[in-house]
């Protein structure tokens, strides 16, 4: 064999090796639910890069801010539709279209913290019921992302559940409104900016919003001079991707997104907490906000109202009584019923 058709075949062989990797690169367009300057965005662009350079191009995937493509409540449909092609969001914007997803998507005083709940993912179960609920929308549910306690911004001081009553508070819907209407709150639906406004202007005297970073980002608190962490609302956010596209990757490409997704999550927990401290000394020393913090009396109270809510929404689809069942179970082996 001539040296020119050696040359030849090398070359042939080095296109060929080329356009099976480009031909087995997937590209991939998510959604996230907070906006671009997010640490939650930033945190997903960051691990995009690392994922796209691990796998050598094999996942590339471009980070769209929330509303880029659709609203917050409009993924799900836009990934089955083919505008997008996975999210990174929480199952309680969905709560309307399956009450699965709100039992999901949040567990309001179950338990004492997320790091607690999340355990229930690995530990008890969680993820197979998400993947599974998350397949009947032809989706492959990734990992759950961290994502902390939510507190309430107010005017007024809440020290236990029964300061509820007659309290006039924004709330977004779904399990969280349902407990804290149990709870005695007198609750209206409006947009973030107007319960900014409201509470200002004396319309409102509490909101159901976010953790304390961003509550104060928000402004939340020009007029609210307390925060309130009664454990009412423990959110869940993951990642997760069309069905199709997921299948398509090779096992080792689906280990390395998995891994990816859980190490952002671990990262999210160290920064969120992080400005959550920091968002906490501004709140206080800036914005003159008191903090107040529910005793174990009130979270027992709390958990033992929870499971009216739980009774009530798990009879709505098996697939959201399956998930209550799991999580009492959960909770009672770590003797937290």
């Amino acid at each position: 064999m001539s040296i020119k058709t050696i040359k030849k075949l090398v070359i042939a062989s080095t296109l060929a090796i080329c356009f099976t990797a480009t031909a087995q690169a997937e590209q991939f367009k998510m959604q996230t639910f907070l906006g671009a300057n997010a640490t939650t965005t930033k945190a997903f662009e960051a691990m995009a890069a690392k994922l796209k350079e691990d796998t050598n191009g094999g996942i590339d995937i471009t980070v769209l801010p929330g509303k880029s493509v659709v609203g917050a409540t409009e993924t799900l449909e836009a990934v089955q539709n083919g505008l997008l092609d996975g999210q990174y969001t929480a199952p309680t914007y969905f709560a309307g279209k399956d009450p699965a997803m709100g039992v999901l998507g949040d567990t309001l005083s179950a338990y004492p913290d997320p790091a607690t709940r999340d355990r229930w993912f690995t530990e008890g179960g969680g993820l197979a019921l998400a993947q599974t609920l998350y397949e009947k929308y032809g989706l492959h549910f990734i990992c759950p992302v961290y994502w902390p306690s939510e507190q309430i911004p107010s005017t007024v001081p809440i020290y236990t559940i029964s300061d509820f009553k007659g309290l006039k508070m924004r709330a977004p819907g779904g399990l969280a409104s349902d407990l804290l209407s149990r709870a005695g709150a007198s609750l209206v639906k409006m947009g973030v900016g107007e319960s900014v406004t409201a509470m200002e202007t004396g319309v409102l005297d509490a909101t159901d919003l976010a953790n304390v970073s961003l509550n104060v980002a928000l402004g939340m608190h020009n007029k609210a001079k307390y925060s309130i962490l009664a454990r009412h609302s423990m959110a869940t956010t993951e990642m997760s991707l069309s069905k199709a596209k997921w299948d398509a990757l090779s096992p080792d490409n689906q280990a390395k997104f998995t891994d990816a997704c859980k190490a952002m999550s671990k990262q999210l927990q160290t920064s969120l907490t992080a400005e959550d401290a920091a968002a906490t000394k501004k709140a206080k020393d800036e914005l003159g906000v008191t903090f107040i913090v529910f005793g174990e009396k009130d979270a027992s109270a709390f958990r033992a109202m929870l499971k009216d809510v739980w009774a009530d929404w798990g009879s709505r689809s098996a697939e959201a009584d399956a998930i209550v069942k799991s999580h009492q179970a959960f909770m009672a082996k770590l003797k937290l019923n």
